[in-house]
């Protein structure tokens, strides 16, 4: 008699573009630990990156109150209760498309990129294509 093993595969995985808003800091717990919106969501039993993946795909009014809902759920962190609305905007600015800006684009920015990345992709696409079509002709004409 073999043993059946079920595999789940969540297609979301561990994706890093909820990084920012899953690493926000939530407060301190009664035992002085930092608490995480990752770190609060296990704690109530929720897929933390399923989570942010839902709270994405909502609009920003539904996911606002939406997560909200959690955070009034949430009694670990007693600084939190206080301040819950400034801190669920906080946290919803971190969501992908949110009001916090990336920092990976930011140090791009800062080190003098003038194209937007999308342009500068096609740029370099084009540079190589050019430069392959000429490889081409010098060896075909070039006998």
């Amino acid at each position: 008699m073999g043993l059946v093993v079920a595999h789940y595969s969540s297609s979301i995985g561990l994706d890093t573009k909820y990084d920012q808003f899953l690493q926000m800091p939530v407060g301190d717990d009664s035992k002085g630990t930092s608490v995480t919106v990752l770190s609060m969501l296990a704690r109530l039993g929720l897929d933390p990156w399923q989570e942010a993946s839902d709270l994405a795909a909502l609009p920003r009014k539904s996911a606002w109150e939406r997560l909200d809902g959690l955070v009034a759920r949430f009694t670990d962190v007693p600084s939190v209760i206080a301040g819950r609305a400034e801190a669920v905007s906080r946290m919803i600015a971190g969501l992908p498309g949110g009001e916090l800006v990336d920092r990976t684009r930011q140090a791009s920015a800062s080190k003098g990129t003038i194209l937007p990345d999308i342009l500068g992709n096609r740029l370099y696409l084009m540079v190589a294509i050019a430069f392959l079509v000429v490889q081409i002709a010098v060896f075909w004409f070039g006998k």
